[in-house]
């Protein structure tokens, strides 16, 4: 029951429950509590082992700890708070920005910081304040009529889509401005127009004359100045008459017949400048007249159209021009009496007398009579006289073929010396000698008489070249 800090043993006697004496000895060992000073600096705060956390300087803190002997510890705290520096970093820039910590940010932020050493030895906060402005690219579309000047300063003559330019936008960025450029072209034409006496033009004056000064300027569907100059060529319409002189009908140009005289007949044609040309017909008909021409002639006529006619005829007609100048038709109307022609042939001895008159020599002899038409009656006499020998001209052995013939004849009797072929006036045409063939394919068609003499005399035959 009594409190001591003198170390040593010590003893005590008690009273056990059954009522013996119990001696208790105490060895008693004093140890002494010990008081510490803990000097503390700290960057900001400081956590102390009481757990708190101080962010102010202070020495009044204290903790009680058991030391090693069992007895109260009692630490006093000394802090020391040191000021941690905080900046803030502010940065503007354009598109990115590559900051102390090597990261390189695309967007506005205030998040990032990085820690340095101040020179108290304490971190050193910097916190990243960044704004972002963004370069700007665009596209300057135009259109513009045969050039354009662009802020570039250059004049532009054709459509590109590559020049580009650069300033500075309204947040201090680059700004990239492309030129997309279409150039349409203005048009200066020549509008050729030939026309007849007069042209109404886009300009709505009405031009009587040829020009190449007016100009018109209208705009065209891209919008650029079109300019067309006129080039006129006017020419005249002309105005004409022909006249004209026909016979009997007259088709004019307009395909119409007429076949009265008229001045009052009008067509239209283009004259060789491309204009009407207006003609009137002056036309005069006149009539044709038409007529015969009687005529009776023997054996043949040769009629004013050059033909000689051997045959009656009704149907031959022949134009001539009347005192007018138009057809004068003349039919011929045309008897033809023919000449009658006879052949004898005869043979004789020694003479022969015909129409009172004797011969007594071989020969042909004519007879000139008249028909009752008024025309010759020739009778020819072919006369063979004989004084010795005998005449073979009735001997029907002295024969030949073929009759008619158109070529070639033969004889059966191969002793012949010669062969005169005579026409129907008695006329000699064709000799042969020493053949039994003869040709006559030279002659023309028609009759004619054979004069044959062999060794026994002289034949006549008749033969027909057909």
């Amino acid at each position: 029951g009594f409190n001591t800090n003198v170390a040593g043993t010590h003893t005590d006697t008690l009273q056990t429950i059954n009522g013996c004496d119990s001696i208790v000895t105490l060895h008693l060992t004093v140890n002494n509590a010990v008081t510490i000073i803990d000097e503390q600096e700290a960057c900001g705060s400081f956590t102390w082992i009481d757990g708190y956390t101080y962010t102010s300087s202070t020495n009044a803190p204290t903790y009680t700890i058991t030391s090693e002997s069992g007895c109260d510890s009692i630490i006093n705290l000394h802090l020391t708070i040191k000021i941690r520096p905080i900046g803030i970093d502010t940065q503007t820039a354009c598109d990115a920005f590559t900051w102390i910590d090597g990261n390189t940010y695309v967007q506005s932020t205030n998040i990032p910081y990085y820690i340095l050493t101040a020179s108290n030895g304490c971190d050193s906060v910097a916190i990243l304040n960044l704004t972002i402005n963004h370069s700007s690219h665009s596209i300057d579309v135009r259109t513009a009529c045969d050039s354009l000047t662009w802020i570039d300063g250059i004049t532009y003559y054709a459509s590109t889509n590559t020049p580009t330019y650069t300033y500075t936008n309204a947040e201090g960025c680059d700004s990239i401005v492309t030129l997309n450029l279409t150039i349409n072209n203005s048009y200066h034409i020549f509008d050729s127009i030939v026309a007849c006496n007069n042209y109404t033009w886009i300009d709505g004056v009405t031009y009587t004359e040829s020009t190449n000064t007016p100009t018109y300027t209208y705009t065209t569907v891209n919008g650029c100045d079109s300019v067309v100059t006129l080039n006129l060529t006017i020419n005249h319409s002309t105005t004409g008459a022909d006249s004209v002189t026909a016979c009997d009908s007259y088709t004019w140009i307009d395909g119409v017949t007429y076949t009265e005289s008229t001045d009052s007949v009008t067509y239209t044609l283009t004259n060789a400048a491309g204009c009407d040309s207006i003609v009137t017909l002056n036309l005069t008909i006149n009539n044709s007249t038409i007529g015969t021409d009687s005529v009776t002639a023997c054996d043949s006529y040769t009629w004013i159209d050059g033909v000689t006619y051997t045959e009656s005829n009704n149907t031959a007609t022949y134009t001539l021009t009347n005192a007018m100048g138009c057809d004068s038709v003349v039919t011929l109307i045309l008897t033809i009496n023919h000449s009658v022609y006879d052949t004898i042939v005869d043979t004789a001895m020694n003479e022969y007398t015909w129409n009172g008159t004797t011969y007594t020599e071989s020969g042909v002899y004519e007879y000139v009579g008249e028909t009752t038409e008024g025309c010759d009656s020739i009778v020819t006499l072919m006369l063979t006289i004989t004084t010795v020998g005998i005449d073979v001209a009735d001997k029907p052995e002295l024969t030949f073929y073929p009759n008619p013939t158109s070529g070639t004849i033969t004889f059966n009797h191969t002793d012949i010396r010669k062969v005169e072929v005579m026409d129907g006036m008695g006329r000699v045409v064709a000799t042969f000698e020493d053949s039994y063939t003869i040709d006559l394919s030279n002659l023309s068609k028609g009759y004619y008489v054979l004069r044959i003499t062999t060794t026994e005399g002289i034949a006549v035959r008749k033969v027909i070249r057909k």
